[in-house]
């Protein structure tokens, strides 16, 4: 595991619970708008902290921590997710992935094995290769949108928690295409609607766009709940 980041204690990277949080190095988009882009660089020279140190915290920690979050970059670009979260598992934490959903079948085993219990999946646009393109880059192709759209429906029927969200940004998504996301989507899961932040992203011309105002994302929620029963609003991406 190529791990850059580790926070050892986080009240709100998994609802409810009391989570440490590991950053994976490397990522297959390049969100326009991301904050971690220096995870994006699939490099070993990135990774600060073994797999061990992480391990050996979580069983220090054992009395208070619940939980651990695996997010990035895109964790399951890491040939041994499976088994750093199976030794984490064998610690007693329940464990949370963040992840963009372009690996259906290493998600479906994690399900499958019980090794996950929660995933948020993040959703960029509405699922036609051209808008997502546009957010995430040119280099995403038209099997990794198949592999999203496989993911989406894998999700939908999983025993666990899960969690859809998306980043919504002033010229990039309209008040259509939230709607289309959502008729997509039409499940009870939990989906956020993410207000977008200018600071420190990866397109120095995304810098120059905007969120949608408070107003505008109530609306948004609003007007969305028949078919995202358990839609909410979420400040930062």
């Amino acid at each position: 595991m190529l791990i850059s980041g580790f926070i050892k204690n986080s009240l709100i990277d998994y609802p409810g619970k009391i989570a440490s949080v590991i950053f994976t190095q490397g990522c297959n988009m390049r969100c326009k708008f991301c904050h971690n882009h220096e995870l994006i660089p699939i490099n070993g020279s990135y990774s600060n902290y073994s797999e061990d140190e992480i391990l050996y915290y979580l069983k220090k920690a054992s009395g208070f921590l619940d939980a651990l979050v695996i997010t990035g970059g895109e964790p399951t670009l890491q040939f041994d997710l499976e088994d750093f979260i199976r030794s984490a598992k064998q610690l007693g934490v329940l464990v949370k992935l963040d992840t963009n959903g372009t690996h259906p079948k290493l998600l479906k085993k994690l399900i499958d094995e019980k090794l996950i219990d929660y995933v948020a999946m993040d959703i960029k646009h509405i699922l036609d290769l051209s808008p997502y393109r546009e957010l995430v880059g040119n280099q995403f192709s038209e099997h990794q949108l198949e592999s999203v759209k496989e993911s989406i429906a894998l999700l939908k029927e999983a025993d666990i928690e899960v969690e859809f969200r998306t980043t919504l940004i002033q010229g990039s998504q309209s008040a259509d295409d939230v709607r289309k996301i959502c008729e997509h989507l039409h499940c009870s899961n939990l989906y956020s609607l993410q207000k977008f932040n200018p600071l420190q992203v990866l397109d120095p011309s995304f810098a120059k766009r905007s969120a949608f105002s408070d107003e505008e994302m109530f609306s948004l929620m609003e007007s969305n709940k028949d078919i995202m029963p358990n839609i909410r609003i979420v400040n930062a991406d």
